[in-house]
Protein backbone atom coordinates (compact mmCIF):
# COMPACT_ATOMS: atom_id res chain seq x y z
CA UNK A 1 0.00 0.00 0.00
CA UNK A 2 2.89 2.36 0.73
CA UNK A 3 4.36 1.66 -2.70
CA UNK A 4 1.01 2.59 -4.25
CA UNK A 5 1.06 5.94 -2.45
CA UNK A 6 -1.16 5.35 0.58
CA UNK A 7 -0.20 7.17 3.72
CA UNK A 8 0.66 5.30 6.89
CA UNK A 9 -2.49 6.60 8.57
CA UNK A 10 -4.63 5.40 5.66
CA UNK A 11 -3.05 1.96 5.84
CA UNK A 12 -3.69 1.93 9.57
CA UNK A 13 -7.39 2.63 9.00
CA UNK A 14 -7.79 0.10 6.17
CA UNK A 15 -5.89 -2.66 8.00
CA UNK A 16 -7.63 -1.96 11.34
CA UNK A 17 -4.24 -1.78 13.03
CA UNK A 18 -2.32 0.92 14.88
CA UNK A 19 -0.05 3.32 13.05
CA UNK A 20 2.76 2.08 15.29
CA UNK A 21 2.34 -1.42 13.82
CA UNK A 22 2.51 -0.01 10.29
CA UNK A 23 5.64 1.98 11.16
CA UNK A 24 7.28 -1.09 12.75
CA UNK A 25 6.53 -3.19 9.68
CA UNK A 26 8.01 -0.50 7.43
CA UNK A 27 11.11 -0.24 9.62
CA UNK A 28 11.58 -4.04 9.68
CA UNK A 29 11.18 -4.27 5.90
CA UNK A 30 13.76 -1.52 5.43
CA UNK A 31 16.23 -3.24 7.73
CA UNK A 32 15.76 -6.54 5.87
CA UNK A 33 16.24 -4.94 2.44
CA UNK A 34 19.33 -3.04 3.62
CA UNK A 35 20.84 -6.35 4.77
CA UNK A 36 20.06 -7.98 1.41
CA UNK A 37 21.57 -5.03 -0.43
CA UNK A 38 24.74 -5.08 1.65
CA UNK A 39 25.09 -8.85 1.15
CA UNK A 40 24.51 -8.98 -2.62
CA UNK A 41 25.70 -5.62 -3.94
CA UNK A 42 29.44 -5.38 -3.50
CA UNK A 43 32.64 -4.79 -5.47
CA UNK A 44 30.91 -2.59 -8.04
CA UNK A 45 32.98 0.02 -9.83
CA UNK A 46 31.09 2.92 -11.35
CA UNK A 47 32.26 3.74 -14.86
CA UNK A 48 29.72 6.48 -15.40
CA UNK A 49 27.81 8.63 -12.90
CA UNK A 50 24.84 10.63 -14.12
CA UNK A 51 23.16 13.43 -12.23
CA UNK A 52 20.60 16.10 -12.89
CA UNK A 53 20.58 19.75 -11.90
CA UNK A 54 18.81 20.97 -8.79
CA UNK A 55 16.84 24.20 -8.91
CA UNK A 56 15.75 25.15 -5.39
CA UNK A 57 13.53 28.12 -4.70
CA UNK A 58 14.41 30.33 -1.78
CA UNK A 59 11.14 31.97 -0.81
CA UNK A 60 9.66 32.01 -4.35
CA UNK A 61 10.16 31.22 -8.02
CA UNK A 62 12.07 33.64 -10.23
CA UNK A 63 8.91 34.88 -11.94
CA UNK A 64 7.58 36.18 -8.60
CA UNK A 65 10.84 37.72 -7.30
CA UNK A 66 9.96 41.38 -7.96
CA UNK A 67 6.71 41.10 -6.03
CA UNK A 68 8.32 39.00 -3.29
CA UNK A 69 11.31 41.34 -2.89
CA UNK A 70 8.93 43.89 -1.40
CA UNK A 71 8.22 41.38 1.38
CA UNK A 72 11.69 39.81 1.73
CA UNK A 73 15.19 40.62 0.43
CA UNK A 74 15.97 36.87 0.55
CA UNK A 75 13.65 35.99 -2.35
CA UNK A 76 15.75 34.30 -5.06
CA UNK A 77 16.14 31.07 -6.98
CA UNK A 78 19.45 29.25 -7.41
CA UNK A 79 20.96 26.63 -9.73
CA UNK A 80 23.17 23.95 -8.16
Amino acid sequence: MLVEGMSMRSISRVAFDSIHSVAKLLFDAGEFRAGCHDKHVCDITARKVQYDEIWPFIYCKNVDVKRAMAASREAVDAWI
